[in-house]
C-alpha cells in the first residue's frame, strides 16, 4: 500500500518560483499553492492536513511576518512554517525567528538542502504534537500540575520505587470555594487556583521525592515522604498565604493527611481514606488539618446512612422540637427558649444532633429542616397564643446554607403573617463564623430581617477571628457565649477577666448576653458578678421535649431581664463615644476631669479630659487603678480621703469632695481638692466623674 503523501502550502507571489517549488516537492508531497498571506489562510481553512508552511517575506496584500504574526495567534501556530530568502539579513531573520518561523532557505534553491529542511522541521512539529498531547494527557490545564489519573500513576511508581521512604498523601481544598467563585466570578476563582498550584509547588519542592495534582476543582493532593513538622509546616503555611491573599473574604484551607501504612492498597483507596480525613475535619474552626483514624470509615458508612434517611424522616416528621430554657440570671427564672432539632427514628430511637447535623450541614439539607423547624415553633407559638399562654420568645437557629438563600428573608415573613405570629416572639440564632465569611452581605440581611420585626442573635460569640469589630459592624440584638470560651487550663483567670469585658462591653451597647453551657453553681456565681444577663445549660435545664417545657412553664410569668445601668445612654456617650460634642464635653473644660468606676471597692480610671492628661502625664496612666496610682503619688492621708469620698459617692449618689497632696513628676509635692460627682451604675460598676482644682 502507497504510503499517502503529507501536504506542503507554497506561500509565493511569483508563479515561476511556486513552479520551481512544485517540481522539487511533488515527488514526495502534496502541493498547495498561495501567492499571499490572506490566499495562504484561505488555503488552510481549506485543506486541514497542511504539514508544513513554506512562505517568502515580500508579497503583496498581506506580507510574509503579517502572516506569521496571524499565525502565531490562530489555531495554526503549531505548523512549522519555512521562510525563503533572497539574501542573508540576520536582522530579518531574528524578527521572522520572533514570529515564529522555524527554519531558512535561501534563493535560488539547492533541492536536496530545501528537501532535508523540510523533512527535519516536519518531524520536529511531530514530536511538539506529540509532547503537546501528553501534557494534555498528563496536566491540568489551568494550572500545569499533574491531573488525577496521572497523579495517581505516578505516585504508585513512587511507592513502587522508594520502598524504605514512609509517604503521607495529603489532600488540600479551602472552604466555601464555591461561595467565593459565586461571589468574585469565575475569573478570580481560576486566578486563586493558579495561586494554590504555586504555593503547593514552592511549598513541597525540597520534600523529593514527591508527587502532586489538581485533582478537580479547588481540590489539589500530593504524595510526600512523611514527617509530621514538615507536614504541619506547610499547612501553617498556606494558611497564612491564604489568608492575606483577599482581605475581603476569609479564605481557610483544609488538610486531610493519611499516613501509607499498605502499599498494596490501590491510589484511588488512599485517596478517598485521605478525603475522610478532609472532610471529617470540614465545620472545625479550631484546626485545619487532620489525620485520617480507622474509625472515620465506619463514620462514613453512618452519615452515608443519614443521607439515605434524611428526606423520609423529613416526609415522615421524624423531626421533633425539643425546648432549652434561657434563665433570667436576676430573677433566676426562665425566660423564653431555644428550639433545637432532634430525630426520631422509628428504629433506631431518638438519634443525638451530633449524629446527623453536621451531614445535613455538609450536603445542604440542613436548609429544610431550618424551615421546618421555623414552621413546627411558629405552628408552637400559635397554640400557645391561642391558649392564653404567657409567652417568653423562642429562637431558632439559621444555617449558613440559608444565609446564602435569597428567599430567607420572604420565607420567614411569609411563616410568621400565615401563622399570625408577633416576629418578636421568633428569634433567630445566626453564628458569628458564618457572618466572618461574608460580612457585608451578612450585614445586609440581617438589617432586613431587623426590619422585619425579627430580634437577631450572634451565635458562638467570641469564636471567630475579628469579635471586636463583628461588635462594633454588626448590630445584633443580643450576644450567645459558649462557656467553653472559659477554659480550666492555667489561662483561665484571662479568660475570666475578657469575658467580663465583652459583657461590659455589649452592656454599654445596651446588648445582653446569654451564655451558653453553663453546668455548675461556681460558673453561675461569677456569670453574675459580672453582670450577664441569661444563662442556659445543663444546671438549669437540658433540652426537653416541648409536654415537658409547657409543665415547666405552668404558672410561671415570664420576665425578661432590664439592663440596670442608670443614665446608660448618658454613660456610654461620654466614655466611649468619638462624636465631636462629646469630646467637647470634657475638654472645654480647663480644670483636669476625670472619669472613674469603682466596683468591689476596685477604683479605676477610665477616661479624662486634655487638661488631666497634660497635668497628670507623668504620673498616671489611663485605665490603672487608684491604687497603683496612690503608691507613686499621692500621701498616705491623700490616698486614704481619696478612697473614703469614693465609696462614700458610691454609696449615697450625691456629690463630695476632698483635699490631696501630690507629687508631680520632678517630685514636687503640690495640694488640691477634687469633687467627685456619681453619675450612674453600669451593670455592677458605678461611675463617678471627678474635677481637680489645684
Amino acid at each position: 500500500m502507497e504510503k499517502e503523501k503529507q501536504t506542503v502550502l507554497i506561500v509565493e507571489d511569483q508563479p515561476v518560483n511556486r513552479k520551481i517549488l512544485k517540481t522539487i516537492l511533488q515527488t514526495e508531497y502534496e502541493v498547495v499553492e498561495a501567492e499571499n498571506g490572506e490566499a495562504a489562510l484561505s488555503a488552510l481553512e481549506r485543506h486541514s492536513d497542511v504539514s508544513a508552511i513554506l512562505l517568502d517575506i515580500v508579497m503583496p496584500v498581506m506580507d510574509g511576518y503579517q502572516l506569521l504574526a496571524h499565525l502565531k495567534n490562530s489555531a495554526f501556530f503549531s505548523i512549522p512554517t519555512i521562510v525563503m530568502t533572497e539574501e542573508k539579513d540576520e536582522t530579518l531573520e531574528q524578527k521572522a525567528l520572533d514570529l515564529g518561523a522555524w527554519d531558512f532557505v535561501s534563493k535560488p534553491y539547492q533541492p536536496a538542502t530545501l528537501m532535508t529542511r523540510l523533512k527535519n522541521v516536519i518531524v520536529r512539529s511531530q514530536f511538539y504534537l506529540l509532547s503537546e498531547m501528553k501534557q494534555l494527557y498528563e496536566r491540568d490545564p489551568l494550572t500545569g500540575l499533574y491531573n488525577r489519573p496521572h497523579f495517581f500513576e505516578k505516585t504508585r511508581k513512587l511507592l513502587d520505587q522508594n520502598p524504605g521512604i514512609k509517604f503521607a498523601l495529603v489532600r488540600m481544598d479551602v472552604d466555601h470555594f464555591q461561595s467565593y467563585n459565586a461571589f468574585w466570578g469565575e475569573e478570580e476563582g481560576d486566578k486563586l487556583l493558579r495561586y494554590m498550584a504555586q504555593e503547593l509547588q514552592a511549598a513541597i519542592k525540597q520534600d523529593k521525592p514527591h508527587t502532586y495534582a489538581r485533582i478537580n476543582a479547588d481540590v489539589f493532593c500530593f504524595c510526600v515522604p512523611f514527617r509530621a513538622e514538615q507536614i504541619r509546616a506547610l499547612a501553617d503555611r498556606a494558611y497564612d498565604s491564604l489568608a492575606v491573599y483577599n482581605p475581603e473574604f476569609r479564605i481557610v484551607p483544609s488538610f486531610g493527611v493519611y499516613v501509607i501504612e499498605n502499599r498494596a492498597d490501590s491510589i484511588q483507596k488512599m485517596y478517598e481514606l485521605v478525603t475522610l480525613a478532609a472532610k471529617a475535619r470540614k465545620g472545625s474552626y479550631l484546626t485545619y488539618l487532620n489525620y485520617y483514624q480507622p474509625e472515620m470509615g465506619e463514620k462514613v458508612l453512618q452519615n452515608q446512612w443519614v443521607v439515605n434517611e434524611m428526606q423520609n424522616a423529613l416526609d415522615a416528621r421524624q423531626f421533633e422540637v425539643y425546648l432549652q430554657p434561657k434563665y433570667n440570671l436576676k430573677t433566676e427564672q426562665p425566660y423564653g427558649a431555644e428550639a433545637l432539632v432532634r430525630w426520631r427514628h422509628p428504629e433506631k430511637g431518638l438519634l443525638s444532633p451530633g449524629l446527623f447535623v453536621p451531614v445535613l450541614e455538609q450536603n445542604g439539607f440542613i436548609g429544610k429542616v431550618d424551615y421546618y423547624m421555623w414552621e413546627s415553633v411558629c405552628r408552637l407559638l400559635r397554640k400557645w397564643i391561642d391558649s392564653g399562654t404567657k409567652l417568653g420568645p423562642v429562637s431558632v437557629n439559621v444555617s449558613r446554607v440559608n444565609m446564602y438563600n435569597p428567599h430567607l428573608v420572604s420565607s420567614l415573613i411569609q411563616l410568621i403573617r400565615q401563622y399570625d405570629i408577633p416576629p418578636r416572639l421568633m428569634q433567630l440564632e445566626v453564628t458569628e463564623s458564618a457572618y466572618m465569611e461574608n460580612p457585608s452581605a451578612m450585614e445586609k440581611i440581617i438589617a432586613e430581617l431587623q426590619a422585619a420585626g425579627f430580634a437577631i442573635l450572634m451565635d458562638d460569640f467570641g469564636s471567630g477571628y475579628s469579635s471586636l469589630n463583628t461588635l462594633k459592624d454588626i448590630h445584633v440584638d443580643i450576644l450567645k457565649i459558649d462557656m467553653k470560651f472559659l477554659s480550666d487550663d492555667s489561662e483561665a483567670a484571662r479568660g475570666r477577666s475578657i469575658l467580663a469585658s465583652a459583657i461590659r462591653m455589649a452592656g454599654w451597647l445596651n446588648t445582653p448576653v446569654i451564655m451558653e453551657g453553663v453546668e455548675t453553681p461556681e460558673q453561675v456565681a461569677f456569670l453574675k458578678s459580672i453582670g450577664c444577663n441569661y444563662a442556659q445549660g445543663y444546671y438549669y435545664a437540658r433540652p426537653m421535649p416541648v409536654a415537658d417545657y409547657e409543665k415547666l412553664m405552668k404558672g410561671r410569668e415570664q420576665k425578661p431581664t432590664s439592663l440596670r445601668a442608670e443614665n446608660l445612654q448618658a454613660i456610654t456617650q461620654v466614655l466611649w463615644s468619638a462624636i465631636p460634642g462629646c469630646e467637647l464635653l470634657l475638654d472645654s473644660m480647663d480644670a483636669p476631669a476625670a472619669i472613674y468606676q469603682i466596683e468591689d471597692g476596685k477604683i479605676q480610671l477610665l477616661r479624662v479630659n486634655t487638661s488631666f492628661y497634660n497635668r497628670f502625664k507623668s504620673v498616671c496612666d489611663v485605665d490603672e487603678t487608684l491604687d497603683i496610682f496612690a503608691q507613686r503619688c499621692l500621701t498616705p492621708d491623700s490616698v486614704q480621703a481619696m478612697k473614703r469620698v469614693f465609696c462614700q459617692v458610691a454609696e449615697h449618689k450625691k456629690a463630695a469632695s476632698c483635699r490631696f497632696a501630690i507629687r508631680d513628676g520632678d517630685g514636687v509635692l503640690q495640694r488640691g481638692c477634687m469633687s467627685l460627682r456619681y453619675w450612674g451604675l453600669d451593670e455592677t460598676a458605678h461611675i463617678l466623674f471627678a474635677q481637680y482644682d489645684l
